[in-house]
């Protein structure tokens, strides 16, 4: 068991968004965002089928435990070279900023992806993984990139329960 602390409600931020349940994308935008916001705004997307949410620059992912259709190629080409803001939250848009910035600095860069046994950490690496491939064959050396990724795929296991097949 833990401690909750709760706070008083904070004054609301200026420009922020009214909450409308399950409505808001980046959680972080809300006048007041507390543990039971958090868990309510989660819990209203969940029931809609919108698994991921934004807090900030961090993406929350609810495994749905089943498949849900948020990986088809025509998503994947939805997320690609775009704008944060301009679609749902999604692993591939968090995907295709890593690879951009990747691209544009010529710097390593780091996803983490953390939570419970079962919560979907593998699945959600695979589908980074995948967006970050099909990325790659966009660019003027995705082969090379698409080889290294393949690599670290050991790498994944070695760190996981479960074998990562791709």
């Amino acid at each position: 068991t833990g401690i909750i602390m709760a706070a008083p409600p904070r004054p609301a931020k200026t420009g922020s968004k009214p909450w409308l349940k399950g409505q808001t994308d980046d959680l972080a935008s809300l006048a007041n965002l507390d543990e039971p916001v958090l868990l309510e705004e989660l819990r209203v997307r969940y029931d809609e089928d919108k698994i991921y949410t934004y807090v900030g620059d961090i993406l929350v992912a609810v495994n749905p435990f089943r498949p849900v259709p948020l990986y088809t190629p025509d998503w994947e080409q939805r997320y690609k070279d775009a704008v944060k803001s301009a679609n749902p939250p999604h692993v591939f848009a968090i995907a295709d900023q890593a690879y951009n910035s990747l691209v544009r600095s010529g710097r390593d860069q780091c996803a983490v992806i953390s939570g419970e046994s079962g919560a979907g950490k593998t699945e959600s690496a695979k589908y980074m993984v995948k967006q970050i491939i099909m990325l790659c064959h966009s660019g003027s050396d995705g082969a090379a990139l698409e080889r290294k990724i393949i690599q670290v795929n050991p790498l994944l296991e070695a760190f996981g329960n479960a074998q990562t097949l791709m």
